[in-house]
């Protein structure tokens, strides 16, 4: 191997550390350019975020061209009846899970029969989500956490969780019993 000397050593040093002082950043140098409204594009119809916003490349009179592209808001679901199953099925004080799909959504829920009529809640656990079941004496336990809910008004009777089972407006007519989602 052959022997550098101490100068030779410390410029070889020197010059890299000013190299890389001056030298461009590899972020600078991968980052995308800034898409602006107005800016021009090469292939109309491709879309590209920058800062948050999507823009759409669209052919104009002057050539192709940036422009803030249309969003669309998410579909919603459809507010409807949805029948859960027959009237006979749910006897008096007896609580039974369904799921309803409505507007291309699934649904679970909870339907209880109550001496004011049917009650309908959410299966999902305000506490983390996880799924509700009917429990005895007209209780709504979760399976997960072991939260307690009053199966007939979904109100919190045993924590972690803090706040009520969503509900839905349930209707029964011509033998059936309907959840208006």
């Amino acid at each position: 191997m052959a022997k550098i000397s101490r100068r030779s050593l410390l410029g070889m040093v020197s010059t890299g550390f000013v190299a890389f002082l001056f030298a461009p950043t590899s972020v600078d140098a991968l980052r995308e350019p800034v898409v602006r409204v107005g800016g021009s594009c090469r292939k109309v119809g491709r879309r590209k975020t920058s800062g948050g916003k999507t823009f759409e490349c669209v052919k104009t009179p002057n050539g192709n061209k940036w422009r803030r592209a249309k969003t669309t808001p998410p579909p919603q679901p459809t507010t409807s009846d949805v029948k859960v199953f027959a009237s006979s099925e749910l006897a008096a004080g007896a609580s039974k899970i369904a799921v309803v799909t409505s507007g291309g959504r699934n649904y679970a829920v909870v339907v209880t029969r109550t001496s004011n009529g049917v009650v309908g809640f959410s299966r999902s656990c305000t506490h983390a989500g996880a799924l509700v079941s009917p429990g005895p004496s007209g209780r709504l336990t979760c399976l997960a956490h072991g939260s307690v809910f009053n199966a007939a008004t979904g109100a919190v009777i045993e924590g972690p969780a803090e706040i009520a089972l969503t509900s839905y407006k349930v209707s029964e007519r011509d033998g059936a019993i309907y959840l208006k989602i």
